[in-house]
């Protein structure tokens, strides 16, 4: 769902926003439109550290374009560093109904491996993200519901619709790796600023907090900092973007699954 939650309105838009009431699935769906990014290409850097945990750095390529119902995503990870990741790459097709399609390139083998759909809610990379969480959340999934208005988390001077967001299909959370998740809204770009991430129980077991939303395609935003917490543990991974490039078109074939792994 994440990663990539990861994505201007008009001014009109924005003064709207707060002449009338907007409903839960009004907000969500505006957030929506806002990270729907057509395309783009960016350098990318995992941080993974906390806890017991020995700190550690990988780097990657990261390419990501909207498929044609302007709703689900492709998305290619290549990655460079350490020497143990050189040239790995997972490609992330997502479908409707929860069936999106990740495989995994390992050079060291030649071979291309299936992430299963019950193991979408393992570790991306050893990181404190999942498989789910480098997919897109998709509004189709979930029931939203207002819980009011705040200040938001990261940046008190703007204001934020607080979101309950549950899932429609409890079987989902096998997949997922969570029940429930609470949603932060910024009022002023439609972005998402913090996510609570709940267990069967209710308790917040994992947190996600976003920096510096970038305007890129007209009234389309993306991340360049995401930070995912375990409050269990105390351990903590950073995604950080940077050139990222949205105007150079990307091929299709980018996102062919016959190619991950025969080119660069």
């Amino acid at each position: 769902m994440i990663l990539f939650l990861l994505l201007l309105p008009s001014l009109n838009l924005i003064n709207e926003s707060f002449a009338q009431k907007w409903t839960a699935k009004d907000i969500m769906a505006k957030n929506e439109k806002a990270r729907q990014t057509l395309s783009l290409k960016a350098e990318g850097k995992i941080t993974i550290d906390g806890g017991t945990r020995k700190r550690q750095e990988k780097t990657f390529t990261w390419w990501r374009q909207i498929q044609k119902d302007q709703v689900h995503f492709n998305t290619l990870t290549l990655f460079h560093t350490p020497a143990t990741v050189k040239n790995q790459a997972i490609l992330f097709l997502e479908e409707s109904g929860e069936k999106n399609e990740i495989l995994m390139w390992l050079p060291t083998f030649k071979k291309t491996r299936i992430i299963e759909s019950s193991q979408q809610n393992s570790s991306f990379m050893a990181s404190d993200f999942t498989f789910s969480d480098i997919t897109a959340l998709q509004n189709e999934d979930y029931t939203f519901t207002e819980k009011g208005i705040e200040s938001c988390p990261n940046l008190a001077k703007i204001k934020c619709y607080k979101i309950d967001s549950a899932l429609k299909n409890p079987e989902s959370a096998k997949r997922l790796g969570y029940h429930k998740l609470i949603l932060w809204i910024r009022q002023d770009n439609s972005m998402t600023d913090r996510v609570h991430y709940l267990d069967e129980s209710g308790k917040v077991f994992k947190q996600l907090d976003t920096t510096g939303p970038v305007a890129i395609n007209p009234g389309k935003f993306f991340f360049t900092k995401l930070e995912m917490k375990n409050l269990t543990n105390a351990q903590f991974t950073i995604l950080e973007f940077s050139g990222i490039d949205w105007k150079t078109p990307i091929p299709d074939s980018r996102f062919y699954k016959q190619k991950l792994g025969k080119d660069d």
